[in-house]
């Protein structure tokens, strides 16, 4: 059995059979990591169903009796209508109990994708989804769908088509509707108000293995949007291409411990089968022919027999896990390796076991999913590698799924490591990038040139001398031409007031593929970056999040600030790593930012602009006096439909910042940071 063999995406336990199976298991969900101890399992037992083991020994000495040649129910009065009346009913009956077995689901532990980021979504997937619905959905599926998608292309081409051509929205509206917006007349077409596309077509194109006709055309409407998004080139799109690989959309985890005995239904039908072969056989028998039949009857019983009354092994195990790197630096590659022994006294014949790997921590080697055969008393190991975040991970418990020889019957358990697993990785805070940050200072001295004349170093202007100006200010050259006495004023230089501010909402995960790092990774990466060297530059810096978890550091200068604002980003839970799963009131926490932010206080917000919330926000701020600078990572993609529109809304969302005086640092993350800040001074100063 490889590691392959696991179970990934088994199917569900209905309520229904988890009400009938309560007579059978107790199950657990939500149980605390430490408890490693057996379940209370009501094994089967034959007074459970007289009345089935009633039947079964009647069949089992039945078939024996045939064989041995002892037919003693003909013989009997109304012998012969017996044997009919039985012979029927068990091909009824079996018949029957294999019909169940066609609607009865095969039943097993449900795993957690640990190999990937559970929390991170691909731009525009939600996007894909709809179309797809709009393609093969069922008919009032395809037409809500279709709906929903020429919806959202539609408000997406008058938002674009109204800031290209700088005219209202309500006229840009006018013009989609119209199919004036464009030359091109498919994508006219398709977003006026007499589109119409055949989606039974589509069907048809869908089947034979050509594109679908809406596909096509809302790829014309998108080359048509992004040559009226700035910044933006279609030719880009023709390499992208999806990694097969790879999943392109939402992973779900999770992440509840349960710890539960069930049946896995895998011999569902085996009783049907041994009463249909009795059937067969008790006619077959009674008409003189061998009765092999009988004697396979009888032995299939058995089998199920043995598969009811058999119990789930016992999960007595010890484990034990060790990284290879104790204090990694963050994306350095760590080794983890697992070793199980089995504790107990029984051999398990199936033994399948799933890491838990920290959930904001990806595996870029190997496998944490392990399946063997463990004798008593036997260890076994395995390794697989992951890739250091930053921040503290600790792992959780080892998924453990114990199946009998048969698989008929699952144990499933968490069983913790000897001691407590964490994942650590420190940031670097290097201030090596020149940070630019806005003309508004505080009253301290640093190193943003004002237009106050006062000390400096370049010369701001000359006035007349009064008493008290410093002698090193003294126009000397002055004085020697004419004899009067005047005082050279410099331009000041003071330190700026800086809050960092992290996009760490539910919207800011967001991936260009979900085993890649997330735009929130990547917008802490540039946080830690711009935090020190603005420290290093002098000035007063502050953090803060866009998060359901309240972050809040005032700003302060020094080496003591620098640790305060490391401490927070390794360690406080908005920047976790995991989706949050509470409200964010974006109106709410603007107006709780501006009452602690100083008067004097500009914001640098990390986020990658996923959303139209994330505009509003900086506008807001913007707007009452908080100059923004804006570092977005580009987290978008071009291999899907829905990745395209995502890219295209994300260019007009920049658009609109720019318009609105907001500096923007567009940053491919593929490209080190400081080229992104380079190339931005220079789009600023021009």
């Amino acid at each position: 059995m490889s590691p392959d063999d696991v179970d990934r995406d088994p199917g569900s336990v209905t309520d229904q059979r988890l009400q009938q199976g309560q007579a059978m298991r107790r199950t657990m969900e939500g149980v605390d990591a430490g408890v490693t101890g057996d379940i209370d399992f009501e094994a089967p037992s034959v007074r459970d169903n007289p009345v089935r083991t009633a039947i079964g020994l009647v069949v089992v000495v039945a078939g024996l009796a045939a064989v041995v040649g002892l037919d003693a129910v003909p013989a009997l009065p109304f012998g012969n209508g017996v044997v009919a009346a039985i012979s029927i009913s068990a091909v009824l009956t079996g018949s029957l109990a294999l019909a169940r077995r066609a609607f009865t689901d095969y039943e097993t532990a449900e795993t957690a994708d640990v190999e990937y980021r559970e929390s991170v979504t691909v731009p525009g997937s939600d996007f894909d989804d709809a179309l797809a619905g709009a393609i093969h959905g069922l008919s009032r599926t395809r037409v809500d769908a279709r709906r929903d998608v020429t919806e959202r292309l539609r408000r997406a081409a008058v938002s674009i088509y109204a800031q290209a051509e700088r005219i209202p929205e309500a006229e840009a509206r006018e013009a989609v509707a119209l199919g004036t917006w464009t030359d091109d007349p498919v994508a006219a077409a398709l977003l006026s108000d007499e589109s119409s596309v055949s989606s039974t077509g589509d069907q048809v194109r869908s089947l034979v293995g050509r594109r679908p006709k809406l596909a096509t055309d809302i790829d014309r409407v998108l080359a048509e949007l992004a040559a009226l998004a700035p910044g933006l080139d279609p030719a880009d799109w023709a390499d992208a291409s999806t990694d097969a690989d790879r999943p392109a959309t939402v992973r779900t985890t999770d992440r509840r411990r349960r710890q539960v005995d069930r049946r896995t239904n895998r011999w569902t039908g085996l009783t049907g089968l041994g009463l249909l072969a009795v059937g067969v056989g008790i006619w077959a028998g009674h008409s003189a022919v061998p009765p092999s039949l009988m004697v396979a009857a009888a032995t299939v019983v058995g089998a199920a027999g043995y598969v009811y009354l058999s119990s789930p092994p016992p999960v007595e195990l010890a484990v034990e896990r060790d990284l290879s790197a104790t204090d990694p630096a963050p994306g350095e590659a760590v080794t983890v390796t697992v070793r199980v022994t089995n504790e107990s006294d029984d051999l398990l014949p199936d033994l399948r076991l799933v890491d838990g790997v920290p959930p904001a921590v990806r595996v870029v080697d190997g496998s944490p999913r392990f399946a063997t055969a463990l004798r008593a008393g036997e260890t076994v190991s395995f390794s697989y590698t992951v890739e250091a975040v930053r921040g503290e991970h600790p792992f959780d418990p080892v998924h453990v799924i114990a199946r009998d020889f048969s698989g008929a019957l699952e144990r499933e358990r968490h069983v913790p490591s000897g001691g407590e697993t964490v994942l650590s990785a420190a940031l670097d805070l290097s201030a090596d990038e020149e940070i630019p940050v806005h003309p508004q200072t505080a009253r301290r001295v640093g190193r943003v040139v004002t237009d106050t004349g006062g000390s400096g170093v370049e010369l701001h202007s000359v006035r007349e001398y009064q008493r008290g100006d410093p002698l090193s200010r003294i126009d000397w050259n002055r004085v020697a031409r004419s004899g009067e006495f005047a005082t050279l004023l410099f331009r000041e230089e003071h330190a700026a007031t800086v809050v960092v501010l992290v996009d760490a909402r539910a919207e800011a995960y967001v991936s260009p593929r979900v085993d890649a790092p997330s735009a929130v990774d990547h917008s802490i990466a540039a946080a830690d970056v711009v935090v020190a060297s603005l420290i290093g530059a002098g000035d007063s810096v502050g953090l803060a999040a866009l998060s359901p978890e309240r972050c809040w550091l005032e700003p302060r200068g020094g080496a003591t600030q620098a640790a305060r604002a490391r401490s927070l980003l390794e360690r406080h839970p908005a920047f976790d790593g995991n989706r949050p799963e509470g409200a964010f009131y974006g109106e709410f926490a603007e107006r709780r930012l501006r009452r602690e932010l100083p008067s004097d206080a500009q914001l640098v917000l990390c986020s990658p602009l996923a959303d139209d919330d994330a505009v509003g926000i900086v506008r807001q701020l913007h707007a009452r006096g908080f100059p923004v600078t804006v570092l977005s990572p580009d987290v978008t993609a071009g291999a899907s439909t829905g990745q395209r529109l995502a890219t295209v809304e994300r260019a007009m969302r920049i658009s609109r910042l720019r318009r609105a005086g907001v500096r923007i640092v567009d940053w491919d993350p593929d490209e080190p940071l400081e080229t992104a800040i380079d190339a931005a001074q220079r789009r600023w100063s021009a």
